[in-house]
C-alpha cells in the first residue's frame, strides 16, 4: 500500500525539485527551501505551491524545458510529463482500505462516479483514517506513477460526520462504480466500461422523449427567475450552485421538474443553496431571511421551506456538497492536516 525504498528515492527526488523550481520561478510562498534534494519540508508550505503548480500545469512544462538532459534521465521526464497530462485534483471521498491500495472515490453521485486504487509514499493512507473513521472527504492529487496511482503526500480533509443517510448513499455509489468500472489501478483511465453481469438487450430509446422536452421548456422556465434573484437580491456567486442544482433536477429520470410550477421550484432551489452556505446566519455579509426569499417568488415561508426540504433529499445537499457551496466559502471549510511528513530524504539525492 505504499512505495518501496526505490521508488520512494525516485517520488522525493522528482517532486522536490519540481516544487522547489516552481516557487523559486514563480515566488508561491516565502521562506521555502531553496535546496533540490531537502531533508525535510514545510508541509504547509509545500501544499500551497502543489495547489497553484496543478492550478497551472503549463508550469510543469516550463520546467522540463528548462532542466538540462544531464540533471534527468529520459524515464525520469517521461514520468514528470505523465503527471503533467494525467494528474486529477480535486474531492475524493476514501471509502476503503483493501490490502493493495486505498480506493478513493471521486465525484458523489451513482451516474459520475470512478474509483482509483491509491498507494502512499512513505505508509499507507489507512495510517490516517482506521477503518471505522471512513469515509473520510479529502482535497487531493492523485498521480500516476510507474505502473501504480499514488497521492503526492500532501491532502486537506473535511472535519465533517458523515451520517447513516449520506453513508448509504455513498456506498450505493460505490458499488454502482465497482460494477460499471471496477477500481482504477493506472492513469491514464481509457473510460472503458465493464460489461455487465447478464446482458439484457432493451428496445432502442428516442434521443429525445416527449417528458424530456416538457423536462426541458420547464428547465429554461426556471432559470432566468433564478438568476434574476439572484443578481438583485443574493449576489452573483450563488447563480453558478443553483444552476447547477437545477441541471441535476433536470437530468433525473423521471425529472421532478415535471410537476409544479417553475416560480416555486426557482424558490425552492434558492433556499437550498442559501441554507448550505449559511445565508440565514446574521454574521454573514450576505444575510437574508427565510421570508426574504419567499417574498422574492411570491411564496409563503412554508411553501418555500418544503420545497427545499424536498430539493435537499432528491439531490443529497449536504455542507461538504462542494458543487452547492458559493466560491467564497469553499475555503473557509476546508481543515488542512499535517500530511506531507517530514519525511526524510535519502541523502544519496545528493
Amino acid at each position: 500500500m505504499f512505495l518501496n525504498d526505490d521508488e520512494r528515492t525516485i517520488f522525493f527526488k522528482l517532486y522536490f525539485g519540481l516544487l522547489v523550481w516552481v516557487n523559486n520561478k514563480h515566488k508561491i510562498v516565502d521562506g521555502f527551501t531553496k535546496e533540490k534534494y531537502p531533508e525535510s519540508v514545510d508541509s504547509k508550505a509545500a501544499y500551497s505551491i502543489r495547489e497553484k503548480m496543478f492550478q497551472r500545469p503549463e508550469w510543469i512544462d516550463e520546467y522540463l524545458s528548462c532542466v538540462g538532459t544531464g540533471e534527468l534521465t529520459e524515464p525520469e521526464r517521461e514520468i514528470i510529463l505523465s503527471w503533467r497530462k494525467h494528474f486529477i485534483m480535486g474531492q475524493f471521498i476514501v471509502m476503503r482500505h483493501l490490502a493493495r491500495y486505498s480506493v478513493f472515490m471521486a465525484g458523489e453521485h451513482t451516474d459520475t462516479a470512478k474509483l482509483y486504487g491509491i498507494a502512499g509514499i512513505s505508509h499507507p493512507f489507512s495510517d490516517f483514517y482506521e477503518r471505522p473513521a471512513l469515509p473520510v472527504i479529502v482535497n487531493a492529487v492523485i498521480l500516476p506513477f510507474q505502473d501504480k496511482i499514488i497521492y503526492d503526500g500532501l491532502f486537506s480533509a473535511y472535519n465533517i460526520i458523515i451520517g447513516p443517510g449520506m453513508r448509504r448513499n455513498l456506498n450505493d455509489s460505490y458499488r454502482a462504480s465497482k460494477e460499471k468500472y471496477g477500481i482504477i489501478e493506472r492513469l491514464p483511465f481509457d473510460g472503458f466500461i465493464l460489461a455487465p453481469k447478464t446482458a439484457r438487450k432493451s428496445p432502442a430509446k428516442p434521443l429525445l422523449t416527449d417528458s424530456a422536452n416538457q423536462t426541458r421548456d420547464k428547465a429554461e422556465a426556471i432559470t432566468p427567475l433564478i438568476t434574476k434573484f439572484c443578481e438583485e437580491k443574493l449576489g452573483t456567486e450563488f447563480i453558478q450552485p443553483c444552476l447547477y442544482a437545477l441541471e441535476k433536477l433536470r437530468r433525473k429520470r423521471p425529472s421532478p421538474l415535471l410537476t409544479g410550477k417553475a416560480n416555486t421550484w426557482a424558490c425552492g432551489i434558492v433556499y437550498a443553496v442559501a441554507s448550505n452556505n449559511f445565508v440565514f446566519d446574521r454574521s454573514q455579509p450576505y444575510f437574508m431571511t427565510a421570508r426574504d426569499i419567499a417574498d422574492g417568488f411570491g411564496l409563503s415561508k412554508s411553501t418555500a421551506q418544503n420545497k427545499s426540504a424536498e430539493i435537499n433529499k432528491l439531490l443529497n445537499i449536504t455542507p461538504v456538497s462542494s458543487e452547492y457551496v458559493i466560491e467564497s466559502l469553499r475555503e473557509e471549510r476546508k481543515s488542512i492536516f499535517n500530511l506531507f511528513s517530514t519525511a526524510k530524504v535519502h541523502k544519496k539525492l545528493k
